[in-house]
Order: C-alpha cells, then structure tokens, then sequence
C-alpha cells in the first residue's frame, strides 16, 4: 500500500501532515496564514483559513495537472471563393466544439484564474485517427457534420481544422485562494468546508465534490471540481427546510453528505447520483438523546460518525455510501450506537478508519479494530508521533540550559517535543540558538532560521496576485528538500545551546480523508519513543560481535556425524485428485509424488490405487501453472516431450491446490537448479491469471554441453529411418558448424540433405498457400555421378551447382561437416574440402535438417557460438505476486504493473504467494484488483417495448461481450479464497461509445456498432454491469508510489552495471513521464519528470537508451528526437505514419529493430532503421501463420511483442510464447517462429536476455 497522509492542525493554526511510512509530524511550512478546518481527499487539501475564506492546496502529483482546449475551424466552399469562413445560416460556427454547437472562439477561450499557465500558443493537430495530415491540417467532408477524411474529393463542400492549445495548473504545492462569495468577503465568510465524492458511482473519472456553510447558514456546493480542474467554477447554493440552520457539513467519498444543524438534528442530502451530484432533497436525522446535541459529523464509505455537545461519541449504523444515491434508508441508517471516550472533532477515512482529537489531553486518536465486518472497532490508541516545530511558533521556546548528555538520553525526551533522530551541524553562529531568551516577530523568525531548500523543482513558480496565498514545499518533504542543516528541528550539537519546544502539542483538527490505514500492518504511529534500540545501534560493531558468537557458540562439528533425526532425502506425498489428458474431460485418480534423493517422479494412478495411468519424470515437466476456472481448483503441468504435453489436474480446494503447487515448485525447482534469486539476465512472463513466471538462461547455459567457445548438441540418429527431420533451434549464425555421420545404401540412388528455412505464407481467398524455403539443397546423385547444391526460394527452385567429384560412394559410411561463414557454406566431406556454396538465403533462417533417401544416419553434431534455446524446454519458475506485465533490462532492475495499474519494484528476493517463508525472501504483501464485467441485453419490438425476450436467434439475454458465452451475475464467482469482492454490482457508465444517463448503448441489431443515443432504426440495446474484486498476497515487489501506470520500459545508458537506467513510463492518462535516478542500486529512483505530448499515448518503449518510441491512442508511432547522456528526457516528439490499414497499440524496440503489435492482430517492423535516419522507411507486416494459428486454441492474431539485444519474443491472444528465428542485418522481420509451451501467457520481457 502506497504511503497516505493524515493531515491535522494545531493549536496555532498550523497544518500538519504524517505520512503512513513515515514517523513524525512535519510541518506544512508557513506561508502567513493560520487555518481553522481541513477537508482532504489524496493530493487535494481543502482548508477554512483564520479570515474565514476557503483555501485549496494541490500536492504530490507526479503529473502536472494539463488540459487541453480545442477549437474546430470550420470553412465551406463556395462558387466563386472556394473554401471560405462564410457559412450557411444552418451551419455551425466558424470556430465551434467537436459537433458544432458550441461556439469556440479563440479569442474567448482564456484561463480560468491566475494559479494556471498557457503552455505554447495555438497549434494545429496534424493527425487525423493516426494518419498524418499535411501541414494545413484541414480534413475534408461531404456536409456538417459528417465522416472527415484526410484527402479533399470532388465532393468535398466542407472542411475542417482542429487548434489546439495546453494551460498548466502552475499553483502546485501552495495555497490557492478561492474567489469569495461577495466583493466585501466580510459580508458572508465561511464556516465550514468538506470535499469528498471522489467515488461516486458512475460519475465521470477524477470527479470532486465541495461542500461549504456560510456564516448565514447557508449551504454551497461548488460546480466543477475535479482533477483536472481545482479549484471548480462557482458557488451554487443549495436550500435547506426552513428553520434549518447548518453550522457543520460534511460529505463522504460516494457523495453521502450529512449536515449537523445548531438545534442539535442532523440533516441528509438523498438522491446523490451520477446525474445529479447535488441530490435531491434534505431527510431529517434526530440527535441521539433529547438532551444530546450534535456539534459535528464525518461521513465514511459505510459509516457516519458524531460528536454531541457534551464530547460524547456517536456511531450510526446501518449506512451504507454505495446505495446512498437510491435509497433513503441507506443514507440515512437506523440507530445510534454510543461509543467509549471523550473526542473534540472526529474524522473517518474513505476505508473507514476513524481518527479523532481527544476533549481533554487534546492528542490524535486512532480507533483501532475497524473493519467491514465491525464498523464500530475496539479501542482508541493515541498516535505517538514527534513533532518536527517550526522555529517560526510562538511554541519553540528556546532556553540557555546545557544539556550533556547521550543521543539515546535525547531519544527519552517527551515524543512531542521534537525529532528524536536528527543532530545538525550549524555552520555560523546566526544559525544557533540564542544566547538569551527570545521572543522575535514571525518575519524575524522566519527570515533568520528558514533556509532554502536543496531542490528548486519542489517550489511553484508562479506567484498570483489575490489567488495565491503562498509558495509552499512538498508535505512530504525529505532529504532531497530539505538539507540536514535545514530540518526544522530544536536539537543541536552537543557543544551548543540545545533548545527545547517545551509543549505537548495540542491538536485542534485532524483529518483522515487522504489517509489509507491497513489495519492489518497499522504504521509506525503507536510505540513510544525510547524504548528499545535505536537505528544508530543496530550496525555497531559490539551488536554484529555478540550475534556473530551466539551463532558460533554451538560445536557443529561434534555432531556432524551423526544420524538425523528426521530423514528429509526420500518422502512420498499422495492424495486424490482428477485429471484430464490434453482437453479431455475429468476423471478421477490418484496422485503419487516420489522424491527419492536427487530424482522425482508423478505417478496417475487408477482410482483403485492398484493400477498406473501415466508415470513421468518430475524432469520433464517445464512449467507448473495455476489454471482454476471459479470453483475449480486446477493446475495444468507442461510436459511437452510427451503425448499429450499437457496434463490438468483439478482438486477439491484451494489449500489442497497449494499444498502440491509447492510440492511440485520446490522438487522441480532442485531438478532444474532454480532455486534463489534468479540471474540479472532472466525473462519475464505474465500469464492471463496473473500469475508471474521467470526463466533464468543462466541455469541453461551451464548445463549445456560446452566445446572451446562453442555450445555443442548432439543426436543418436542410429536405428532411426529416413526420412528424418530434426529441427534446429541453434541460430545458424556465421561460425556455426554441423557435422553428419552415417552410411549409404548400396541401392541408393539419389540421397538429400537440406538445411530448410521456414515456409512462407500467402493468403490467398481466405485460404493460406504454403511456399517452402531451402537455403541449402545438398543432392548426391550417384546414376549422374556428380553433386547438385541449389535453393528453393518462395516455392521456386534456382540454379543449380553441380561442379565437383563424387567423393561419396554407395554402401560406404561418409562424414560431411556443413561450416557457415559471412557469404556462403563451406562443405567438407570425410574431413576435405569439397566446394563453397554463397548464400541465396540468409543462413541465420535455417530452422530443419531433413534427411532423404538410401541413407542410414548414426550421429548429429551441431557447434553454435550462441545458446542453443528451444522454447519448449525452457523450465518457467514462478514467484509470488499477482501483475498484468512486467519489464526488466541487462543489468536485472525490474518493474511490473498491476491490473490497478500499480507501480511494483522487484526486490531482488525470490517465493510469495503459495511458497512459504522457507522457501521465500525479501518478500511483501501485495495487493491488486480487477472486475468481473457481464452484459444485460435487451430487443424493441412494437407492444412491450425493449424487453430481456429476445429472438431465438438472438445472444444471450445476459452475456459477455461477444454475447456467445452465457454470463448472469448470479453466476460470477471469485477464483479463489485468496479474491473478495469489494462492490457490489453496479452500471459501468464509462463504455467505449458512450452511454444514455441510465447505461444503455443501442444499434440496429446483434453485433453491430454501439452509440449512447437511441435512433429510429435502432431495435437492441445492451448495458455493461461490473463488479471489482482485490486480491490479497505475497511477492519480492516493493510498491512504488501513488502514479498509476499502464506502461513502463528500462534500459541502461552505459554498458557497466552502475549505470544510470533510463525509465520512461505513461501514467494512467496517457502522458509521458522520465524516472530520474534509477539505477542497479536504486531501482527505484528518485522522482518522476512529465513529459509533454500533444497525444495521449498507449504504449512506450526505450531500445538504447536514445532509441525511444511510443505509439498514441489514435493508433500512430511517435519517436522521441534529442536524447543524450545530458538531457534523457529529449526534447521532442516526432510522428511516424501507422502501417496501412492497422493502428498500433503495442510496440517494442531494442537493438533488433523496432515492431509493433497493431489493434488488428498483426505484427509489424520498421524497415531501414539507422543512426542516420532513426525513423525508419516503411512497415514490414508479419504474417500470422498457420502455424502462429495452431500454436494454441482460439488464436486469432498477435497480443504482446517484446524485443531484445538479439532476440524477439511474442505472445498470441491465444496465450502460445513465440520466438522469432532467422533476423538478421539483411532481413530484420526474420524468416519464422519457434512454437513455445501455450501457458495463457498475455506478456513476456526478452530485454534482459543478452
């Protein structure tokens, strides 16, 4: 769980925040202004400042807050002018909106307020749904409006253009005044302030709600908050039934909103929805005793708590915020339910986890126990979290009184009074503390102690007049602000004055609306200060000597010959199961796990126990993958030098499916020397379920046979008949050497010997032809006396060479040795050269050896200067954690994305999930969620109107997307125990093309394109309903912060391992971000750099680290221009055209070229790639191929392509692993594909394998 905030204020009006990770107190440093409220959601702080005026603060966006303005230029042609801005009098503007109707004037369109910025001025879009326009941008149509394309025709009577401008929010971290009610902002101030509604069901992403009360008791609701816009557009007031007077307001994150009046009643705003945000009417709540008052609420999602006058707590049950909008019953709960302690002011978090003030010691509370199961909680526990005291407050009462004393002496110190852990160093004597009692004016204070801060970016430089208040710094401000000199600390050396803040701190406020508490792992906010040992002793040399003897303190030799008690070399482990063959139906048997020493086998056995179904070695299973379908437990084992290669195994639970994942992980682990940490140069996988698998090459390459500087395969060939084909999946790179030996018949009359290369496919009217490829023919002809070599290209045979002897002789045994150079094929036959044959194929296609004819063949041997890597007996090892993809680069720092979109770090530790603590390290919780979506269909017909009665030809009433799969919601059940759900069921209002105010999408019948508004002809309708569910579990990822991703690529700038590694990411909208400081050491870096693009963008990708490329949402390629060692980031984006008739939603580049994956299916490279002209030519289209087809059922195309320094993986929607063979200089798309295990695998990462 990423780091929250708890926001609070002190006594002085001071506002405080402390982090979920972090320890202490730090002021928000004071910019002249003291605050009475706080309201806050994550990254927007809502404040009542001492003038009574409300406040917005905007901090820890990793992404600048942009928007962008558009405006449609519209011209007609006419007669004698041609194109022209005079419109008809029924044609829209000359500048409008995207249809028309509203005007969009440039010159009207201005900033909001003074906290934004215009980034550039008005520019054209050049791009028309990824196609590149000309320089003019005019896209051409038949009339207003219509369908516009990117050529003018002889019809063409209407044009249009689209301008385009970007405004930056530019008050980051600082407070933003909003604009008062009144001219005379005395004539009606603020009372009291509330922002909440971040999850209001359905309403559109970002959205914001703000409530506010007047000093006349009237109730306000701001218009227009959201991320993308702050501060909101106006103040619109909301009646309250008369003889209501509102002095308190507060509304939760799904919009529930509950005021206190002055008479002591509640009141509640029902009809809270989607459509109208600011409900519909006002509910009356009575106080919980006649004589009980209510002074203040806070609103939860499923909880609303109070405060009455007489400080007694107060819990109402029965809330519930996600029905709130629809039903009064659940906004307005039934009952009260009193509560143990003595609070001033309450705040309930959006997971609904309570924090208060105390009425008397006036210390934070946390309510401790809360959960969904019991809202109420256990106890209250005060916080005991320093205070770092700005030397600014009235508070920081500085004495002359020496203290000598020991640093763990300064830790036994009050907690509030000030941080434990820092002694700072004063270089001149302006900077200690007075030699006498003080008492200075702020600005003295502020202008003498306050010292800037290291790092200038963490400032807002703008500073506008009458809507800024003050530049503030981060909250969360670290060691990269603040220097150690700087920290607001009251603790000096030894050898000088040390000065106390001698007060406990009285808070006056404290807000948990931004704050996310796990209650299972609570922070580090409830041990007292003092005990135990500190930081500093852990790694004294004393401390490392004491546990270097406790370990040594045992004579291990004495017993080292002794027997063991508990014999763990040879065990058993059985139990029932069912199995399938392949995709065969279930049956039932019983499993035998043997481990005897070094060896493991599986045995299936007959219900009986008495007879044997199939028994393999544990050494040739290659993969172990979880793939349960809801309600049933399975695993399928990947063994695929067997008939079948795969074998499914289904259990009774989940605990029993865990309980032989581990078996089997842990004993094929041993077999395969997969245990530990993995190597730097692994790759990464990602299956359809989640699950993360790794292959280490390392573990490959030294158990592979090894000659000089050569890998080396052999094949006993002895006893088998020709024909005989046997692939070759060592790259036939120049260097490589392949030597045969056998014996010729004495019939024989013709022989062959063919290197082939992979076929070649054209479709041809929906039928694919096969063209078969040779790149070398060697043909003895014993009856011609003489030796034909030739090539088949595409199906064709070419010239034949048949100059030479005929070393070869019937009924003789033979030795030809094949050697591949740069230009051609050196023979040699018994040990002499027999003739160069020049390449008419590149040899790096060679994929088969087939051997024909009369021949007896007794022994293969192949030397390859590279690994010699078949796909299918790669063993994939899996780890803990639960991600959607993953990315590494060469020197092993590794990122992964979940399906939320969370940033994970791999930690370098290796188990999770299902593994145990024994068999893990370096491991943490991890949490991630996705939703279960169905779809509700409906037909029109003439009497009842749009009905669930469908045709008989019509999908399913309740269906998936392709309405072929039945799916009621009934149904939908979680995978397994490890899922919760955590919503109910609810109308997805955000469906690609749009939706009616009710969910609905209409068109004129099954399947067919859907639009969000109903036309005449339009006879069906459909509506997506989702649910979300979080799953909870262990892996070696760290959580990387608050930003959400949808992609991210490494890569080093230099080749050592220390060096910098160039991360570039998209945030969840789309835009570009630079992570500075990644490196071997820190693979987690420092902070994020925006970079701008005028397109929202979809994937991206870093071959060198000055090679970068990404695709836009509109389906076009862009690369980034100006990248060196001193400026990463580069400085501009450069379009290139999509391949014709495809928009690009995936790309990959590395060394190997650059190649895409578009929204089609289909795979494509950029030709004629060089440092010259990094952009390319033209797009090479990748077949998909019969065998791409038949690799795993329903495959239809291309999913995920990843490329490396010399190789390119790929995965197919059919979940089969791919890798590309035959790429070299002179053909960069390669010749064909080497078919690896189809594990549901949806993405995999070769950018580490060299």
């Amino acid at each position: 769980m990423p780091s929250s905030l708890l926001f609070g204020i002190n006594s002085e009006g001071r506002v405080h925040t402390l982090s979920t990770t972090g320890t202490m107190w730090r002021e928000i440093p004071y910019a002249g202004q003291e605050f009475k409220k706080l309201s806050a959601v994550p990254h927007f702080l809502w404040a009542l400042g001492g003038d009574h005026q409300i406040y917005v603060y905007v901090h820890g966006l990793d992404i600048p807050i942009r928007v962008r303005e558009e405006s449609y230029e519209n011209e007609r042609w006419l007669p004698i002018e041609g194109f022209s801005s005079r419109l008809l009098p029924t044609d829209r503007y000359h500048f409008s909106n995207g249809d028309g109707t509203v005007d969009r004037s440039i010159d009207k369109i201005r900033l909001p307020s003074m906290a934004w910025q215009w980034e550039g001025d008005w520019q054209l879009e050049l791009t028309l749904d990824g196609q590149p326009l000309d320089h003019q941008g005019w896209t051409y149509a038949v009339d207003f409006p219509s369908q516009y394309y990117s050529k003018k025709q002889w019809k063409s009577c209407v044009r249009r253009r689209l301008w385009v401008r970007s405004r930056r929010y530019s008050a980051m971290n600082s407070w933003c005044a909003i604009a008062p009610l009144h001219k005379d902002a005395t004539s009606e101030p603020f009372i009291d302030i509330s922002i909440g509604g971040q999850s209001v069901a359905g309403a559109e992403p970002g959205t914001m709600l703000v409530w506010a009360v007047t000093s006349h008791n009237r109730v306000m609701f701001r218009t227009g908050v959201s991320t993308k816009s702050p501060e909101g557009a106006r103040w619109n007031p909301i009646q309250v039934p008369l003889g209501s007077e509102v002095n308190q307001i507060n509304v939760g994150p799904t919009g529930l909103v509950w005021a206190s009046l002055l008479d002591g009643r509640a009141l509640v705003r029902t009809g809270v929805t989607r459509d109208c945000l600011t409900g519909d009417s006002w509910v009356e709540v009575r106080g919980p005793g006649d004589n009980l008052k209510i002074s203040q609420l806070s609103v939860g999602s499923c909880a609303v708590w109070a405060i009455t006058q007489n400080k007694q707590v107060w819990f109402r049950k029965g809330v519930k915020g996600e029905g709130a909008g629809m039903s009064e019953e659940l906004a307005v709960g039934c009952g009260w339910v009193e509560m143990v302690g003595r609070m001033a002011q309450i705040s309930v978090a959006a997971n609904d986890q309570v924090f208060a003030v105390g009425a008397d010691d006036r210390l934070v509370y946390y309510r401790s126990g809360v959960a969904n199961s019991d809202l109420t909680g256990k106890r209250w526990k005060a916080l005991h979290a320093p205070l770092q005291v700005s030397r600014a407050s009235s508070n920081a009462s500085l004495n002359r009184d020496k203290f000598h004393r020991s640093f763990n002496a300064l830790q036994s110190r009050p907690s509030s009074m000030c941080e434990p852990s820092t002694i700072s160093e004063w270089e001149d004597h302006s900077h200690s503390a007075p030699t006498a009692p003080t008492s200075l004016p702020v600005g003295d204070l502020t202008q003498k102690f306050e010292t800037q801060p290291k790092n200038p970016k963490a400032w807002s430089p703008v500073h506008s007049v009458g809507s800024i208040v003050g530049t503030e710094v981060h909250p969360e401000v670290d060691e990269s602000v603040w220097s150690d000199g700087s920290r607001e600390s009251c603790i000096f050396a030894e050898d000088e004055e040390l000065g106390w803040a001698e007060y406990e701190a009285p808070w006056s406020w404290v807000e948990a609306g931004a704050c996310t508490v796990d209650p299972t792992q609570l922070p580090n906010w409830f041990a007292e200060t003092g005990g135990g040992a500190s930081q500093t002793e852990i790694g004294e040399p004393w401390r490392l000597k004491i546990l270097q003897e406790l370990k040594l303190r045992l004579p291990t030799e004495k017993y080292k010959n002794w027997q063991l008690a508990v014999d763990t070399t040879s065990w058993v482990h059985s139990g029932e199961a069912r199995v399938s063959w392949g995709s065969g139906q279930f049956v039932d048997c019983v499993l035998q796990l043997e481990w005897v020493q070094t060896t493991g086998t599986l045995t299936v056995l007959n219900p009986d126990g008495a007879s044997t179904m199939n028994l393999f070695s544990l050494n040739d299973i290659t993969c172990v993958q979880c793939c349960s379908e809801p309600g049933s437990p399975r695993l399928a084992l990947h063994v695929p030098r067997h008939a079948p290669s795969l074998l499914r195994l289904q259990f009774s639970s989940d605990a029993q499916l865990e309980e032989w994942q581990t078996h089997f992980a842990t004993t094929c682990g041993k077999l395969h020397q997969a245990l530990g940490k993995p190597s730097e140069e692994s790759v990464w996988a990602v299956t359809g379920l989640g699950d993360v698998f790794i292959w280490d090459p390392t573990q490959l390459e030294s158990n592979q046979l090894r000659e000089n500087d050569y890998y080396v395969q052999k094949f006993d060939l002895s006893g088998k008949e020709s024909p005989i084909k046997v692939a070759l999946h060592g790259s036939f790179n120049p260097g490589t050497t392949l030597t045969l030996t056998g014996c010729i018949g004495d019939d024989a009359d013709r022989i062959g010997i063919n290197l082939d290369a992979h076929s070649t496919y054209k479709l041809r009217h929906k039928a694919y032809s096969e063209f078969e490829n040779t790149c070398l023919h060697f043909n003895p002809r014993f009856t011609d006396g003489y030796i034909v070599r030739n090539s088949m290209i595409e199906g064709k045979w070419g010239k034949e060479e048949c100059e030479g002897e005929m070393p070869l002789q019937k009924g003789h045994e033979f030795t030809l040795k094949i050697e591949t150079t740069e230009d051609a094929f050196v023979i040699y036959i018994d040990d002499k050269l027999f003739t160069h044959y020049r390449h008419r194929l590149p040899p790096n296609s060679v994929s088969m050896l087939n051997i024909w004819g009369r021949l007896q063949p007794f022994r293969l041997v192949i030397k390859c200067p590279d690994i010699i890597l078949d796909p299918l007996n790669l063993y994939w090892r899996q780890v803990g954690g639960h991600l959607r993809r993953v990315e590494s680069c060469r020197v092993g720092v590794t990122w992964g994305i979940g399906y939320d979109h969370t940033a994970w770090v791999y930690t370098g530790g290796w188990g999770g999930g299902f593994l145990g603590p024994l068999d893990s390290h370096n491991v943490h919780p991890m949490t991630d969620s996705q939703d279960y979506r169905v779809y509700e269909n409906q037909r029109w017909n003439p009497v009842t109107g749009y009905t669930s009665a469908g045709l008989p030809t019509d999908r399913y009433m309740w269906s998936d997307a392709t309405g072929k799969q039945k799916r009621t919601r009934d149904q939908v059940k979680l995978l397994s125990v490890k899922w919760q759900w955590v919503s109910d069921w609810m109308i997805d209002f955000h469906v690609p093309g749009g939706v009616d105010r009710d969910g609905w999408q209409y068109a004129v019948d099954f399947p067919s394109t859907y639009h969000a508004h109903k036309n005449f002809t339009d006879y069906v309708r459909r509506r997506r309903w989702y649910r979300r569910c979080a799953v909870a579990t262990t892996g070696p990822w760290q959580e990387l912060g608050h930003t959400k991703l949808i992609d991210v690529s490494l890569e080093p700038v230099k080749d050592d391992l220390d060096s910098v590694i160039s991360v570039w990411a998209l945030a969840s909208g789309g835009q570009a971000m630079f992570r500075t400081g990644v490196t071997r050491s820190n693979p987690t870096g420092t902070g994020w750099e925006h970079v701008t693009s005028d397109q929202p963008l979809a994937s991206i990708s870093c071959g060198s680290y000055n090679l970068v490329w990404a695709t836009g949402k509109k389906g076009c390629a862009y690369w980034r221009a100006g990248i060196n060692e001193n400026k990463l980031e580069g400085e501009r984006w450069v379009c290139v055209e999509p391949p014709n008739g495809g928009q690009l939603k995936q790309i990959s580049v590395n060394c190997v070229g650059v190649w895409g994956v578009d929204h089609l299916g289909r795979l494509h490279v950029r030709r004629e790639v060089t440092e010259t002209f990094p952009e390319g030519t033209h797009w090479q289209t990748i077949t998909v191929d019969p065998l791409v087809l038949n690799s795993a059922p329903s495959t239809t195309g291309f999913k995920h392509v990843s490329v490396g320094r010399n190789e390119v993986w790929a995965t197919t929607d059919g979940g089969a692993m791919l890798r590309r063979t035959g790429i070299c200089k002179t053909n960069p798309g390669g010749s064909g594909w080497f078919i690896g295990i189809p594990g549901n695998w949806q993405h995999v990462s070769v950018r580490a394998f060299n």
